[in-house]
């Protein structure tokens, strides 16, 4: 076994893809729902029983995953990036209780 090798520290990795898990899951709710006929705006498209804009949509699921894929990055490659998705992660976080 390759002694210069480092290992992947996966409590880290675990934490940041769970913190974007539960960001998704608290934030994607705010962008649509389940509404009964029809649409209550013209901006709002339907999959199935699901009405949602998709701006805000498409906005909170790409910010994520872009804040989470920086962390990991940085987890995985022990660089500055880590530092800069965890402190972005954390401004998510905090602005979603304090907004």
């Amino acid at each position: 076994m390759d002694q210069n090798r480092k290992s992947v520290p996966w409590w880290r990795l675990t934490g940041a893809l769970l913190m974007g898990l539960l960001l998704l899951m608290a934030l994607l709710p705010s962008t649509g729902g389940i509404i009964d006929g029809p649409a209550p705006s013209p901006k709002m498209w339907r999959c199935g029983p699901f009405f949602f804009y998709p701006g805000s949509f498409f906005g909170v699921l790409g910010t994520i995953m872009v804040l989470t894929s920086i962390t990991v990055f940085g987890i995985v490659h022990r660089n500055r990036c880590e530092i800069v998705g965890w402190v972005l992660l954390a401004l998510v976080f905090l602005s979603m209780f304090f907004a």
